[in-house]
């Protein structure tokens, strides 16, 4: 058993893995898929989409706030690990889709920013 320490959002977990086989491998991760998943832009407005679904714990901006890219605008919970949404432009926060405490649907629109 080897132990790591993992570090998520900010919070370090610590982790005990055994090796049952050692294969070489590769992971592929398409960049153009991940940025498509998180914002959806028209005209002059992105829609930023949850990353992944789960409850609205928090949202960290009011309508009519100006963000920056990649500032935290919501937190979301899935599988008891809070998971930070980050603003994928920067702009004013025309509207917010969701409130705290609703479960949210892996791509659906959480706030636009424009």
């Amino acid at each position: 058993m080897k132990k790591y320490k993992v570090k998520v959002n900010g919070k370090v977990y610590e982790v005990e893995l055994e090796a049952v086989e050692e294969t070489k491998g590769s992971i592929e991760t398409p960049v153009a898929t991940q940025q498509s998943n998180t914002n959806n832009q028209s005209g002059n407005e992105t829609v930023v989409l949850a990353p992944i679904g789960g409850k609205v714990l928090d949202i960290k901006v009011n309508v009519g706030q100006k963000v920056n890219k990649g500032d935290v605008i919501c937190i979301i919970e899935a599988m008891k690990l809070e998971n930070e949404v980050n603003a994928s432009a920067s702009g004013v926060v025309k509207e917010i889709k969701v409130s705290k405490g609703a479960q949210v649907a892996n791509k659906d629109p959480l706030i636009i920013i424009g």
